[in-house]
């Protein structure tokens, strides 16, 4: 699926350079599919939480 939007993007907007995605780090299957279309991962983001 998502390679077919990145297809459907490059046809509707044929000038398009980039995309972002993000995906938590657990989530390996989503991880490794970026990873087989080609996205490189460019910064980390941590989120903390405390409940009051």
């Amino acid at each position: 699926m998502k390679a077919a939007n990145l297809t459907a993007l490059l046809a509707e907007n044929p000038h398009a350079r980039r995309v972002h995605t993000w995906n938590a780090n657990e989530n390996r299957w989503m991880l490794a599919i970026n990873d087989a279309l080609g996205f490189a991962p460019i910064g980390l983001e941590g989120l903390w939480q405390k409940k009051v």
